[in-house]
């Protein structure tokens, strides 16, 4: 067992009083031979020990052990040594080089090995490792950002329309923390920067720091995604350091291209028969092509030999889907498959489909052919298209 004083900055021993190194030169045969209690007055010799077990033979009054039993001094630090070093201050071990560390101690992780310290590190060394260790930095980023202004709702667009915005640009050069202060930022200065898409290359000024120019856009949606990526370039950051002021290089950044993309959906609306006859129309809310379940709306009562439920879907839509429909089952309060005799199918082009002029569109139209019904049933939709 060792002891360091940091107030005197000295490194102590545990060493029995009497034995080798401690004044005199008693050895491991006499410990092992010795009465537990002189162990104890070697060990603490300011204290006095009980010498055996009370008992008839000595009257039931065993009696007490004490230093000066013994002949040492009572000293009660006597028992601590201190440990002179060599002037190297080199630690030597006489384990087996192979012997490792079973446990963490202080910064000394288990698995060290002997050898990894043994007439390599100083005393010095060691103890700055246990008392004081090492703490390393973590990094973030760097990072760019593109976004669209204005947005565009649920990221969807009607085909055809025109969308005049901006790509917004923003970019962070990350951070580099340690034991969670935060000690600047990781990357060097964005030197580039371009966005690759419709309408694009576009090459984008740049300023120090971090600055990268907008994009200015006015791009006709087409079916499908649409979308845009930014590559924003950036110079090498500075280097990390650990708690000892040590470079860390494991967390530095060393310039390169970073990316994000931004995007939306161009779609067809599904159109919605109405009250006012056959052949009115309205536009459902938009819904991504790749959507499914899909309610429908048809909020009016059917007309024998007049107004029938009617839903259109745009043939770029269906695609090579299979399109089924469900109806709300008001005992059951859920959809339930129709039969595909209750609807039939025929084909029209729509005109001017999302408000946009000439923007003629082939859909398929579903008209229900069975008995006429209600409509939408206490405000739920009606209907529900499925496609497989």
């Amino acid at each position: 067992m060792m002891a360091y004083v940091i107030e005197e900055d000295k490194l102590y021993t545990l060493k029995p009083v009497g034995y080798f190194g401690n004044g005199g030169n008693l050895t491991e045969t006499d410990w092992d031979a010795a009465p537990e209690w002189e162990r104890a007055v070697r060990i603490d010799p300011a204290n006095a020990f009980v010498k055996e077990a009370a008992s008839p033979a000595n009257g039931f009054d065993p009696g007490n052990g004490n230093a000066a039993d013994l002949g040492i001094s009572a000293d009660p630090n006597g028992c601590w040594v201190e440990v002179a070093f060599g002037g190297d201050n080199i630690y030597t071990s006489n384990l087996a080089t192979t012997l490792e560390m079973t446990e963490d101690v202080g910064g000394m992780p288990s698995g060290t090995l002997v050898s990894d310290l043994s007439n390599i590190k100083t005393y010095d060394e060691l103890f700055d490792t246990i008392l004081f260790p090492t703490s390393y930095p973590t990094a973030s980023g760097p990072s760019v950002g593109l976004s669209l202004s204005p947005t565009v709702p649920q990221g969807l667009k009607v085909i055809g329309e025109t969308y005049i915005g901006n790509l917004v640009t923003t970019a962070n050069q990350g951070s580099i923390t340690l034991n969670g202060v935060n000690q600047g930022v990781r990357s060097g200065d964005v030197t580039a920067a371009t966005i690759a898409g419709p309408g694009g290359p576009y090459t984008l000024g740049v300023s120090s720091p971090n600055g990268i120019d907008d994009q200015a856009i006015t791009h006709v949606v087409t079916l499908g995604t649409n979308s845009w990526t930014l590559t924003g370039t950036f110079a090498q950051g500075p280097m990390p350091l650990d708690s000892t002021g040590a470079a860390y290089s494991n967390v530095r950044f060393n310039g390169g291209d970073k990316f994000a993309p931004t995007s939306f959906e161009g779609v067809y609306p599904i159109q919605l028969g109405t009250a006012v006859g056959n052949t009115s129309w309205t536009e459902r809310a938009l819904v991504s092509h790749g959507g499914n379940n899909i309610t429908c709306s048809q909020g009016y009562d059917e007309v024998l030999g007049g107004v029938r439920h009617r839903i259109a879907i745009a043939d770029a839509m269906i695609d090579s889907k299979t399109v089924t429909f469900q109806q709300w089952n008001t005992a059951a309060l859920a959809y339930a498959d129709l039969d595909a005799s209750e609807f039939t199918s025929s084909s029209q082009t729509f005109n001017d489909v999302g408000g946009v002029v000439g923007n003629n569109v082939a859909y398929t139209v579903y008209t229900k052919a069975s008995a006429p019904g209600g409509g939408d049933p206490g405000g739920t939709p009606i209907y529900r298209i499925k496609f497989s």
